[in-house]
C-alpha cells in the first residue's frame, strides 16, 4: 500500500457542517491536522493531493452510504455498482436522487421517501419497492452486530440518524463528477491493490462501527457530542 496522504470528512447536507481531518506521511511519520471545513467539494480532491510532497495514492473516507442493498441492486438490473453510478440522474433514472414527496411518488427508480414528516410511514416505502421488512434495504455491513444495532435505511430519509440525504449529496458532488479518476473501494478491488501510486481511493467509513474495533466501549453511556466523551474515547485511542 503506497498511501500519502489520508482524509476522513465528517459529511453533512449543511455545507457549513462538513469537517475533516487529514493525515499526510513524512518518512516514517504521519503528521494529523486539527479538523478543519471541507470546503468547496469542486476541488477538494486537487486540493488534497497538493499536500503530498510524492505521487503517492490519496485515501478519502467518507461517512455516508457508498454502495446498495444487494436486492434492490438485482432489481434494478444493473451489473454493478459503478455501472449504476453511471446511470443515475438520466433516462430511466432521471429522478432517481428527488425525494419522493408522497408514497405514490415512490418508485423502483425513484426510491427515496419521505421528503418530509407528516402522514409518512415506512411500510409506503416496503410497498413501493416490494420488500417485506427494512432488513432487505439494508445492506450486509449496516446490519446489526454484538456491539450495535442496524443502522438506518438508505432510501428513509426522516429522522435524526438518517442518511439518504447525505448519501444523495456526497454521490452527486464528489463520486459521480469524479468517477472516471476515483478507485471505489470495495467495488473496485482490494484496497491494497488500489492504494497504487497517483491514485485517489474512496471508501466508507462507519465511525460507530469503528468504536468497538478500536476496544472504545460503550459502557459506561459517553456521547461523543459533550467533551467528557470525547476525552474518554481519546484515552483509548491513545492507547
Amino acid at each position: 500500500m503506497s498511501v500519502t496522504v489520508i482524509a476522513h470528512c465528517d459529511w453533512s447536507i449543511d455545507r457549513k457542517k462538513r469537517w475533516m481531518c487529514v493525515a499526510v506521511r513524512q518518512a516514517t511519520t504521519w503528521i494529523l491536522s486539527a479538523p478543519e471545513p471541507v470546503g468547496e467539494t469542486k476541488d477538494l480532491i486537487p486540493r488534497l493531493r497538493s499536500r503530498a510532497k510524492t505521487d503517492a495514492a490519496l485515501l478519502m473516507g467518507f461517512d455516508f452510504p457508498i454502495g446498495l442493498p444487494a436486492g434492490y441492486g438485482k432489481a434494478l438490473g444493473l451489473a454493478s455498482f459503478r455501472s449504476a453510478l453511471r446511470a443515475f440522474g438520466a433516462r430511466r433514472f432521471e429522478r432517481w436522487f428527488d425525494v419522493a414527496e408522497h408514497r405514490k411518488d415512490i418508485a423502483i427508480d425513484r426510491p427515496f421517501y419521505p421528503m418530509r414528516p407528516g402522514g409518512t410511514q415506512r411500510r409506503h416505502l416496503f410497498d413501493a419497492l416490494s420488500v417485506e421488512s427494512g432488513r432487505e434495504l439494508l445492506r450486509r455491513c449496516e446490519r446489526a452486530t454484538a456491539d450495535r444495532g442496524d443502522a438506518c435505511m438508505l432510501f428513509w430519509t426522516l429522522g435524526g440518524n438518517q442518511v439518504g440525504k447525505a448519501a444523495i449529496t456526497g454521490w452527486r458532488e464528489i463520486i459521480i463528477p469524479n468517477l472516471s479518476e476515483l478507485a471505489l473501494w470495495p467495488f473496485d478491488g482490494p484496497l491494497a491493490e488500489l492504494t497504487k501510486p497517483g491514485a485517489t481511493v474512496v471508501a466508507e467509513t462507519y465511525p460507530g462501527d469503528v468504536y468497538s474495533q478500536l476496544g472504545i466501549p460503550r459502557r459506561p453511556v459517553w456521547s461523543k457530542r459533550q467533551q467528557t466523551g470525547r476525552r474518554t474515547a481519546g484515552d483509548h485511542l491513545l492507547r
